[in-house]
């Protein structure tokens, strides 16, 4: 690097010249990405709703009861409280196939989620597709059974198109919410070997569904961003000059000390 500097004065301050261009250039990639996105936001409202139970037929062991839902469905939640020790509480859909796990919507779970990534950053629904789903009454004499009638529908009310406009993108979002709307009949069963005390048992069914609100492009704060960007490429170029710049200054400085002890000598000859 010494002699590099040697033989080219003008080299640092070509060092210089082109970090400030690349800051300037990158910075400016930044801002403009920032300006024009090609994703879009879709929200949806979120509106949990309590079905109907008909009770169609109940003896000693076992009691049945038939429910129907309507309309753009995510969640399905299935509350059962009063029943016997280790029991069986069967939830059956008609005509519509839906998702379960028993981690799902658990408060003992780690942020469990259906649709996960793999090791090859794809992703995939970690939860039973099924017509059928059953759950064992614990100790207490509950159950809570847990599914989605649609992976597709974004569980939170907030979901992401990738779309090249925004007419385009409102259509995708319209397509989602169209998709899920379905008419379900349920069958809920509660099966046990003892005797079942219909007076204490209580099953609740609610489900959450979806109307769509907006749909909007992702935007980014320019200003804000340009500073981010700006301030980690600096602090790039920084670390990346800070060893040139030293073997540079340090050279002087040594060759400044060379001079010196040379007019020393020439003095005192």
């Amino acid at each position: 690097m010494e002699k590099a500097l040697a033989r080219n004065p003008n080299l640092l301050r070509t060092l210089l010249g082109l970090s400030a261009t690349l800051i300037l250039v990158l910075g400016y990639s930044v801002y403009s990405a920032s300006l024009d996105s090609e994703y879009y936001i879709h929200e949806s409202s979120l509106e949990q709703n309590s079905l109907t139970l008909t009770p169609i037929e109940q003896d000693n062991n076992s009691l049945s009861w038939t429910a129907t839902s309507e309309g753009s469905i995510s969640w399905v939640n299935f509350t059962l409280t009063g029943a016997p020790q280790d029991s069986t509480l069967t939830i059956t859909s008609g005509g519509e196939m839906w998702w379960s796990h028993p981690m799902l919507g658990s408060d003992y779970a780690d942020n469990f989620n259906c649709i996960q990534g793999n090791i090859d950053f794809e992703l995939e629904n970690h939860c039973e597709l099924a017509f059928t789903h059953s759950i064992t009454v614990d100790s207490n004499g509950s159950a809570n059974l847990r599914g989605l009638l649609s992976d597709q529908l974004p569980l939170s009310g907030m979901g992401t198109i990738r779309a090249t406009n925004l007419s385009t993108a409102t259509t995708e979002a319209e397509q989602i919410i169209d998709t899920a709307n379905n008419t379900v009949f349920w069958l809920i069963e509660l099966s046990s070997n003892s005797a079942i005390d219909n007076s204490t048992v209580s099953i609740q069914q609610t489900v959450v569904s979806h109307q769509l609100d907006d749909v909007y492009q992702f935007q980014l704060n320019p200003f804000t961003e340009s500073i981010w960007s700006l301030t980690a490429l600096l602090t790039c170029f920084v670390m990346v000059l800070a060893l040139p710049l030293g073997i540079y200054y340090a050279s002087i400085k040594r060759e400044q000390r060379i001079n010196l002890t040379r007019g020393d000598d020439t003095e005192s000859e």
